[in-house]
């Protein structure tokens, strides 16, 4: 019996994301870090960090929707940086990211289609992670993550003094980053109400086609 293939291209096409909802792939890879802080500090997750970076472009841009008087304008934003030091992207991690419509997750609610998202939004993916083995030794992964040429790893994998994860969403879509949030308020406001959904266990996390 054969192997059935999949096209990364076809299913990053055929994944729906509405406009309306432009910060969902920042919001998964924030529940993504999340995840792997629990993963990591069973029981203790007052001992995780997730950190947000908003990156604008370094030309400056001219919204005036939010420049009032005596306000610069907000320069456009290009991308996010999710940082987490969580459990990492060891093997197991690892195997389920290269596999389309995993079912790792499936238990916390996960679709396992996060990162087709990311590829909906933004051109540009860099994940860079360091996990701990079963012997306690630290080990760097770091792969480029695209349309065109999938998942891309780099041998020269920095490895960090800790296990986890940075995220690097580049290169913002036009017509996302046009209908994305714009000030760092409004964008740590939508992450916080999007990931309250993963503490509340018995409650269901919403949906979007």
């Amino acid at each position: 019996m054969a192997a059935m293939t999949t096209s990364l291209r076809g299913r990053v096409k055929n994944t729906g994301l509405p406009k309306s909802h432009a910060l969902l792939p920042l919001l998964e890879a924030a529940v993504n870090g999340i995840q792997a802080i629990d993963a990591r500090f069973v029981g203790d997750s007052s001992r995780g960090r997730l950190d947000v970076k908003i990156v604008r472009s370094p030309q400056a841009g001219f919204d005036l929707e939010f420049s009032g008087p005596g306000r610069a304008p907000l320069e456009p934003i290009v991308g996010f940086v999710v940082t987490d030091n969580g459990v990492g992207f060891n093997a197991e991690n690892m195997k389920s990211f290269e596999t389309l419509d995993s079912d790792y997750k499936s238990a916390a609610g996960c679709r396992g289609v996060g990162r087709l998202l990311w590829l909906k939004a933004f051109s540009k993916v860099m994940v860079k992670s360091t996990y701990e083995d079963e012997h306690g030794n630290l080990h760097g992964r770091q792969f480029r993550f695209s349309v065109e040429r999938e998942v891309e790893p780099i041998d020269w994998a920095e490895t960090m003094d800790d296990s986890g994860t940075t995220v690097e969403l580049d290169s913002f879509g036009p017509a996302y980053q046009k209908s994305a949030p714009k000030t760092a308020a409004a964008i740590a406001r939508e992450v916080f109400e999007h990931c309250i959904w993963y503490f509340c266990g018995l409650v269901a996390r919403p949906r979007y086609g």
